[in-house]
């Protein structure tokens, strides 16, 4: 399995991404996160967007890069926010989190130096790249305004880069992709489990169910920003806040219960 695969099959990288965007810019507006895509050009059309790159080198040789190409009018917004109104000093922390996440999601050592940011233009980005890369579309309500791509393999080695001969599958066939454990338990992997997000809940009575019409309304146990349980076969595993991906719904984990508080 390629680390292209393992980004295709978890949000993880992209997430705190964009988790590190939101708090970097300050606001109430939540950034939700697309399906991953294999073009940039389904995302982000715009001739004049701008990309932002942070290169990083695997121990296994290969030389990666994560981009964020993002619209005009979001780079605006994005600059806003710096102390010095620069593109490239608001995207620091964002792209240093994805690196980060990207290793521990990976279980690889990645290094990568916020220093070393360098923005490009999307055709001179598109160049560097081999073909197989994966893009996320990053929305605010529900128009896309910029993507976040990772690519593993690069055409030709950005300056002072030592070119790499590593294919894009990156991971050796003997390492192990995800986080997943090892041993025995390894063998249940693929078990399908029932998963179930709850808002909240409400007793009531066999009269009052009976009773309930188009419209009405039932209370619930939980008040405004309570975050969300996440249930596996009944059992509540995490907790996280409601979002909207390509026009459903979703649940960004913000909190992995131990054995003994979600036993509670």
């Amino acid at each position: 399995m390629t680390m292209q695969d393992d980004l295709r099959a978890s949000r993880d990288v992209v997430v705190a991404f964009a988790a590190a965007l939101e708090n970097e810019l300050g606001r109430d507006t939540l950034l939700t996160v697309g399906r991953a895509r294999d073009s940039i050009v389904e995302i982000v059309g715009d001739p004049e967007a701008r990309a932002m790159v942070l290169d990083f080198d695997l121990t296994t040789g290969a030389i990666g890069i994560i981009a964020f190409i993002s619209e005009p009018s979001f780079v605006r917004t994005v600059e806003g926010t710096s102390a010095d109104e620069e593109f490239v000093t608001a995207m620091a922390a964002p792209l240093t989190a994805a690196a980060s996440a990207l290793g521990t999601l990976t279980r690889l050592e990645i290094e990568a130096d916020a220093d070393d940011l360098r923005e490009l233009t999307v055709a001179a980005l598109t160049g560097e790249l081999e073909a197989d890369i994966v893009a996320y579309p990053i929305l605010e309500g529900v128009e896309p305004v910029a993507c976040l791509v990772i690519g593993v393999g690069v055409a030709a080695a950005p300056e002072g880069k030592p070119a790499s001969t590593a294919s894009t599958a990156a991971v050796p066939a003997n390492a192990p992709a995800l986080a997943t454990p090892t041993g025995g338990a390894l063998v249940l992997a693929d078990v399908e489990m029932g998963v179930t997000a709850e808002l909240g809940r409400s007793q009531m009575t066999v009269r009052e169910l009976l009773s309930i019409t188009p419209g009405a309304v039932i209370d619930l146990d939980r008040s405004v920003g309570t975050p969300v349980d996440l249930l596996v076969n009944g059992t509540a595993i995490a907790r996280g806040e409601v979002v909207i991906v390509d026009e459903e719904f979703g649940i960004r984990i913000t909190e992995i219960l131990s054995s003994r508080s979600s036993a509670v």
